[in-house]
C-alpha cells in the first residue's frame, strides 16, 4: 500500500495542477472507467479542469457512466496532434495500468512529459508489472482494484465522498472481483463496499445497467464464440475464439467481448480458460483466466503480456492454431509440473 508521503505528493500535484489530463489502459474495464470518473469528479469538484481521454471506444454500459461522450485517441484525437491538444496540461493521471504496452499512441506524448517535466504524471495501479511511468505513483499490488487505491486517496485528502463518486469507486472494485465472487475480493474491498453503500449506492441498480443492459449483437456474438468451444488436458483447459468475420456477421464491436471469457468457466472441470479475438491487423487479443491452480501471468509473460495470477492477457501473431497451440501448451506444461 501507498506510504503517507506518497498519498501527500499526489495531492499536491492535484491542488497545484489547473488542467488534468485523465487516461487509462486500452479496452476500458469497469475498473478503469469507474477510476477515472471518481478522478474526474475529484478534479471538477475543485474547480479545475478534467479532460478524459480513452484509447479504444468504451462499451456501452461504461460509456453511459459519463455524461458526455469521452474523446477516443485515434477517432477523436490523433496521436501526432497530443501536444497541442494536452500540451497545455500540468498533470496526467494514469489509471489501471503502469505500462506502454497498455498506452498505444500515447508512449511518444508520455516521454516526452517526463523529458520535459510536464505535464507531471501520476499513476495509480495494482499490477505487479509496470514500466514506472509516474512522478508519482500509487501502486498497491494487494488491492484487488485500482479503484480501492483511488478510494483511499480521497480518504487520505479528505475529499468528500459524494454519491456519484462512491457509485463509480463501486463500479471499480464490483467489476474487477467479478461482482464479489473472485478470490481477490477479500475483507478490505468488501468493507470498503459496505461504506460505499452506506453513502447511496444501490447495487441492485448498477448491476442492472452494466450486466442486463446487453445488445442482441453481444448475445449473437457470444453464441459464435460458444460454437468454437474447445476442451483439452482431460477437460481442465478449454479455449474458444472470435474472429473479424463474427463481428462483421453480428454486428457486434470489439467493446461486446468483455467478460465473454468467463462463461466456459462455468465448465466443473476448467481451470484455465483461454479466449483468442482476431484483431484488425491479423493479430491476435489473447485473454486468459484461471481458477486458481495456475498461474496465467508468468504464461503471458513471456510473451511480453501481463495481468494478475488470475487473470491476464497478451497479443499474439498468428495464424490461429499457432496461437492457440503454444498458449494450450505453456498452460498444459505449468499443470503438469505442479502435479510432479
Amino acid at each position: 500500500m501507498p506510504n503517507n508521503g506518497e498519498f501527500q505528493a499526489a495531492i499536491e500535484m492535484l491542488e497545484q495542477a489547473r488542467r488534468v489530463l485523465i487516461t487509462t489502459h486500452l479496452k476500458p474495464d469497469g475498473d478503469a472507467c469507474g477510476c477515472m470518473r471518481a478522478m474526474a469528479e475529484y478534479v471538477t469538484t475543485a474547480g479545475k479542469t478534467a479532460l478524459p481521454l480513452v484509447l479504444s471506444p468504451l462499451a456501452s454500459w461504461y460509456a453511459e457512466l459519463f455524461d458526455v461522450p469521452i474523446p477516443v485517441l485515434g477517432n477523436d484525437v490523433k496521436p501526432e496532434e497530443l501536444g497541442r491538444v494536452y500540451g497545455d496540461c500540468d498533470l496526467m493521471v494514469i489509471v489501471d495500468t503502469n505500462s506502454y504496452t497498455q498506452l498505444p499512441g500515447l508512449e511518444t506524448f508520455i516521454k516526452a512529459a517526463r523529458a520535459a517535466g510536464t505535464p507531471k504524471i501520476m499513476v495509480i495501479d495494482h499490477h505487479i508489472t509496470g514500466d514506472h511511468l509516474g512522478d508519482v505513483e500509487l501502486i498497491d499490488t494487494q488491492a484487488a482494484a485500482a479503484g480501492e487505491i483511488v478510494y483511499d486517496l480521497f480518504k487520505a485528502a479528505g475529499h468528500t465522498i459524494t454519491p456519484r463518486i462512491a457509485e463509480s469507486i463501486f463500479i471499480a472494485l464490483a467489476t474487477d472481483t467479478g461482482w464479489f465472487r473472485y478470490g481477490n475480493a477479500d475483507s478490505r474491498i468488501l468493507h470498503t463496499a459496505a461504506e460505499l453503500v452506506a453513502v447511496g449506492v444501490h447495487p441492485n441498480e448498477v448491476y442492472r445497467r452494466l450486466y442486463q443492459s446487453f445488445s442482441p449483437a453481444r448475445l449473437a456474438l457470444m453464441t459464435r464464440m460458444l460454437e468454437h468451444l474447445e476442451l483439452h488436458h482431460n477437460g481442465r483447459i478449454a479455449t474458444q475464439y472470435i474472429l473479424r468475420k463474427d463481428f462483421d456477421e453480428t454486428g457486434a464491436s470489439g467493446a461486446d467481448t468483455e467478460n465473454l471469457i468467463d462463461e466456459c468457466q462455468r465448465i466443473g472441470t476448467v481451470e484455465v480458460a483461454i479466449l483468442l479475438v482476431e484483431l484488425a491487423d491479423g493479430k491476435y487479443r489473447c485473454s486468459l483466466r484461471s481458477k486458481g491452480g495456475v498461474d496465467v501471468r508468468a504464461v503471458t509473460q513471456a510473451y511480453g503480456g501481463g495481468g494478475h495470477t488470475l487473470a491476464a492477457g497478451v497479443t499474439l501473431p498468428g495464424p490461429l492454431d499457432t496461437a492457440l497451440g503454444q498458449l494450450v501448451a505453456d498452460v498444459r506444461r505449468q499443470m503438469t509440473e505442479d502435479r510432479g
